[in-house]
């Protein structure tokens, strides 16, 4: 292999980590999202999750959201970051 060709195979492999990282969601975002904003279920929406998403907004007026979002900022806060990224960095 020439020089040339050892640079494009590392510029190749580091563009393919950039392009697999720029996906993931973050733990503590979620778990801030969900404290100040999950009576709306913004942090439902940022963790790929739509349907919720939109469950939370209908009821919110009930208060039923407000109160599982602070069940949910809990999970995530005691949640280790192995199993946040099994369940929602797939």
């Amino acid at each position: 292999m020439s020089s040339d060709d050892i640079i494009k195979l590392k510029s190749s492999q580091t563009q393919n980590v950039k392009i697999k990282t720029q996906g993931l969601k973050d733990k503590n975002l979620a778990a801030i999202l969900a404290l100040f904003l999950g009576g709306l279920g913004i942090h439902r929406f940022y963790l790929g999750q739509p349907l919720l998403g939109i469950l939370y907004l209908i009821f919110c007026w009930t208060f039923i959201p407000l109160c599982l979002s602070i069940i949910d900022f809990f999970s995530f806060i005691f949640m280790s970051q192995n199993r946040f990224n099994s369940k929602y960095n797939r």
